[in-house]
């Protein structure tokens, strides 16, 4: 039924190929006039502007705060990108696209007003709803990099919440991208960017448009292509040790630590199936010598690896998009609009660390020597209460050579322990491959990806009934929009089963673990200590004194056991919107009265489709083979390789069905009110809900205008995590500790929609050419859907005063400590394992206030025009309350699991990943004379906080105001060519140091330096 329903509503799309509404041409052409940086003010027309389905006024001085970017303006400010763009403008907050390496699959951008998070932004095209898709946790997020480039006239930013206007996910405010309509015939645009360490960013567009008397037509194609820069490319990314998981080191290391036999247990005797007594303890720690010579870090015993060297700040990426736009009038009254646009981005070399530490091991084996799944397993490992753990055994060549060498700082009685009885890997202080590199890729680094398509369809009619009782007519909007997005992650993992296999003699292909000889014929070793790496991959390290080149590891047996983990994960929306207008016989003292009701049916659908190596229900346990086989069985199911858990496959669906209506009482000539409500009904749990808004425009001058708004907002919380009974299993970086762990989070039934109220008062002037706005905005939000983090139950449980024992044992502790797991040990710290339960759940309020500032003075200077100004937000308070869980016990404040903390000024970037400077502004001076236009910004983003890295005395390190230069200089020149020379970054400053994996602010900085951009653009 659902597949018949989608391919439906696609049919009826194409054969629309549907929908424009009430942002019509001519009010696209009265908005980019009015906003004009050179123009002077002109006669006030009405328009209509994003938050609304009437016109009223201008876009400057419009009830609700809406900033209008115009074409024009964004060839003054060097015609950046869309991410660049987004993240120029003061009221955004924190967003991705620059590096996206660990909160975001790469290639995407997205869109977060005021910092309430980019779910929490609805994001339109042409003024419907684009389908979302970049994953958010409770739901998802408009990537608006799948957006054509060359086919955006203006964009539009409401600073407001918009529920009453647009429904579910218009919390914090919307974008509107509305395509261009100033294209007669064929322009060709092309730049080219020079960043130091890259070979350049560089895009191409081509748009070509066509007007008739009744009809237009617009075609547009581009390409944009983004550089690799590394981390060695920039020398403030790779920073010495400061401290576990800060500037991309960890804990877990190759070459790495080890565990050697407890005399005091069994003797570690191998059964017949590889398995050891599960009474064998290795307790006795041991450290590869190799650390240091590959270039480590020994801290506390422990050689710490710096991961990020490995890694890209920015990834090569290829963009495509192709959009068409078709306009016609059927009648005198009714025109026709339809658009289609298909979008690509491709970012499949994304270099990631040679390998994963490994936070799940090979299954315990129970005493009998049985597997959990039944019979003599041929799979080994060490069972009982160590978890299990790698079990190097004495015939492996690279123990042995390791032992007999004994080179410091091992000792005779380690290596003597080391030959006669093996060592087992360290559960925090291992993983399979680092400073060595990976031997499958020529500059050692490892590789993960992902390439998304998009699809969308819309169109429609737009027309008036003739005059009637209701006024001079009634207009209607009808349209149909099908969008969709399909996107390929993949990663690659090591396989738990072919590792501990390898490492006993049995790894490669064709080689039978049952009959086969360890280290004979098809049957081969692998090599985890340091002495394998007879010559380094890559560059990154010097081989170290233990090499040994007889030692190596073979490429093919490493292949063997490293196995690509693939999600494809397809997002699909149809959207039917119906809009009726007009004006009422009621005349105010400033008019009619006009209205507009509606309604829209919404429908969803996600799949999620793993590779049967990711598919949690084909390869479930830590023993199972790649690609599964049925044995052996577990609960509760985890997945086959060492860091990346099982996924489960899922398809969902909802639809959504709304009603609304808005009304305008022009009360006086200078003075009028809007009112818009909207019911939107969800069905099951989460029933309905209505929201309001009220605004007010007051003009007691020509040159003076005052507004205010106040509503209500909301987003509900995504259909996937509110399926009964199931979970999803992450691996989260606990910095107390220096390791990651597995978390598992359950789904919850009972989860309720977001809520926000929404407050703003402002005042716009006009005069001369000075125009200048100041807004006063707050926001009220309540219920956020999030989780119980993993992090905050572990630092509940264990708070640093408390040392190992936390609050073990602790009967008003009970609840919490059963949801943690360790592998069989003693409640500890130190025998942490990972969280066997936390939960989604309606969480904190946010309360939310701050100043919207612009300004800008335009006059004739010296036989041209000059302009100077500015626009900024500053942040009075981000008031984040307390989160408690109703998982927990209230009784001595247990269901506490965060204090309430005003986040204004703070920023944490290692676990909580946010970032909330009180400042962000530009200011400009620009020059037009003749063909001439030359452009000097300034870009400040404020000083934080930095949460992560407390000094001396109480407090935390202070993270600098990042202030960036550039200048633009554009020249229209003969036969319709535009040159522009873009200088970003002029004074080539690095950005602030914060702690985070890369060493600065991610969120808001900017990890290229001195951009040198050459632009040209030609007219036929």
């Amino acid at each position: 039924m659902r597949r018949r329903f989608f391919c439906g509503a696609s049919i009826v799309a194409v054969a629309c190929i549907s929908g424009f509404w009430v942002t019509n041409a001519s009010a696209a052409t009265a908005a980019a006039a009015a906003t004009d940086t050179a123009a002077a003010p002109s006669q006030v027309q009405e328009v209509v502007v994003t938050g609304s389905y009437l016109a009223a006024g201008t876009p400057k001085d419009a009830a609700i705060p809406v900033d209008v970017i115009t074409m024009k303006a964004l060839a003054d400010q060097g015609s950046p990108t869309i991410v660049q763009l987004i993240k120029t403008i003061p009221s955004a907050g924190s967003s991705f696209g620059e590096s996206n390496r660990f909160l975001s699959p790469a290639g995407t951008a997205t869109v977060n007003l005021r910092g309430l998070g980019n779910l929490r932004t609805l994001v339109l095209f042409n003024s419907r709803r684009m389908v979302a898709s970049v994953s958010g946790g409770s739901g998802n997020a408009v990537d608006i990099n799948l957006l054509p480039t060359a086919a955006i006239g203006r964009v539009e930013v409401l600073r407001d919440g918009a529920a009453a206007t647009y429904g579910s996910d218009a919390v914090s405010g919307v974008v509107n991208f509305i395509s261009r309509t100033d294209l007669n015939t064929l322009e060709v645009d092309g730049k080219f960017s020079g960043i130091d360490g890259s070979s350049g960013d560089y895009n191409a567009n081509l748009a070509w448009g066509w007007k008739g008397e009744k009809s237009n037509l617009l075609l547009t194609f581009g390409y944009r292509h983004r550089s690799q820069l590394t981390t060695q490319d920039r020398p403030w990314a790779i920073q010495p040790f400061l401290a576990a998981g800060v500037g991309g080191w960890s804990s877990a290391s190759n070459p790495g630590s080890f565990f050697l036999w407890n005399p005091a247990s069994t003797a570690p005797v191998p059964g017949p199936d590889g398995a050891l007594p599960t009474t064998t303890r290795f307790t006795v720690a041991l450290q590869d010598p190799g650390c240091i010579g590959m270039g480590g870090t020994i801290i506390g015993g422990t050689c710490k690896f710096q991961y990020s060297r490995f890694d890209n700040l920015v990834n090569p990426e290829n963009h495509y998009q192709a959009y068409a736009e078709f306009n016609t009038e059927v009648t005198d009254n009714i025109k026709f609009h339809s658009e289609i646009l298909w979008a690509r981005h491709v970012v499949t070399d994304q270099r990631i660390s040679p390998g994963n530490q490994a936070a799940q091991y090979p299954a315990p084996i129970a005493a009998s020597g049985n597997s959990p799944g039944g019979g003599v397993s041929p799979y080994p490992a060490i069972g009982g209460a160590q978890q299990s753990r790698f079990y190097i055994p004495t015939t492996n060549p690279g123990l042995i050579a390791l032992g007999t060498t004994c080179a410091a700082p091992l000792t005779g009685a380690s290596c003597t322990s080391l030959l006669t009885n093996g060592a087992i890997t360290s559960p925090t202080g291992w993983r399979p491959f680092g400073y060595g590199g990976n031997q499958l890729y020529t500059d050692g680094s490892d590789r993960q990806g992902v390439q998304a398509d998009a699809l969308r369809i819309s169109g429609g009619f737009k027309g008036k009934f003739g005059g009637n009782f209701l006024g001079d007519g009634i207009g209607f909007d009808v349209a149909v929009t099908y969008g969709e997005v399909r996107e390929r992650q993949f990663v690659y993992d090591y396989s738990i089963n072919r590792l501990q296999l390898a490492y006993r003699g049995l790894g490669g292909a064709g080689c039978d673990p049952v009959t086969g000889t360890p280290g004979a014929g098809v049957c081969h070793y692998l090599n985890p200590f340091s002495n394998a790496y007879g010559t380094v991959t890559g560059t990154q390290v010097p081989v170290p004194p233990t090499s040994n080149a007889a030692l190596a590891n073979d490429p093919a047996v490493i292949s063997w056991t490293h196995v690509l983990l693939q999600t494809i994960t397809t997002d699909r929306q149809v959207v039917f919107d119906t809009v009726f207008n007009g004006k009422l016989p009621i005349h105010m003292g400033g008019g009619d009265v006009a209205w507009a009701v509606g309604g829209q049916i919404r429908t969803d659908r996600e799949t999620y489709d793993p590779n049967n190596a990711y598919d949690i229900n084909v390869s479930s346990c830590p023993d199972s083979p790649p690609y599964g086989d049925g044995l052996p069985t577990c609960s509760p199911a985890s997945g086959s390789t060492i860091f990346f858990t099982g996924q489960l496959r899922f398809d969902i669906q909802r639809s959504v069905k709304a009603i609304f209506g808005e009304v305008r009482l022009p009360i006086l000539e200078n003075l009028e009110v809007n009112g818009a409500v909207r019911y939107e009904s969800y069905g099951g749990t989460l029933g309905a809900t209505t929201n309001p808004r009220v605004s007010v425009r007051f003009k007691p001058t020509d040159w003076l205008t005052f507004r205010g708004s106040a509503g209500t907002t909301f987003r509900a919380p995504s259909q996937n995590i509110l399926v009964p009974g199931a979970f999803s299993r992450g691996l989260v970086n606990f910095t107390a500790i220096g390791v990651y762990r597995p978390v598992d989070t359950y789904n919850n039934p009972n989860l309720h929609p977001e809520t926000a109220t929404t407050f703003n008062i402002g005042a716009v002037v006009e005069h001369g050419g000075f125009t200048a706005s100041l807004d006063y905005y707050r926001f009220k939000f309540k219920d956020e859907i999030t989780t119980e983090v993993g992090t905050t139950l572990f630092a509940a449980m264990f708070p640093a005063a408390l040392l190992d024992v936390g609050h073990c044992g602790d009967p008003a502790y009970a609840d919490l400590q059963g949801r943690f797991n360790f592998g069989g040990l003693a409640c500890a710290k130190s025998n942490f394992s990972g969280v066997s339960r936390a939960n989604w759940i309606n969480g904190p309020s946010v309360d939310t206030s701050g100043l919207d500032f612009s300004a800008q003075y335009t006059r004739d200077f010296m036989g041209g025009t000059v302009s100077f100004g500015g626009d900024a937000t500053y942040l009075m308070s981000y008031k984040r309350g307390a989160v408690i869980s109703p998982f927990l016990p209230a009784a001595g404040n247990v269901n506490i699991l965060e204090a309430p903390l005003d986040r204004a000024g703070l920023s944490e970037l290692l676990v909580r990943f946010y970032s909330y400077p009180k400042w962000k502004a530009n200011a400009f001076l620009n020059y037009r004379h003749g063909p001439i236009n030359a452009r000097w910004t300034v870009r400040i983003i404020g000083s934080t906080s930095d949460q992560d890295h407390p000094v001396a005395g109480g407090g935390f390190a202070t993270v600098s105001n990042n202030v960036e230069h550039d200048l633009t200089v554009r020249y229209s020149g003969p036969w319709q060519t535009t040159f522009t020379l873009n200088l970003m970054n002029v004074f080539d400053s690095a950005p602030p140091f914060v702690f985070s994996q890369y060493n600065y602010d991610y969120t808001n900085g900017n990890p290229l330096g001195r951009v040198v951009e050459v632009g040209v653009k030609k007219r036929f």
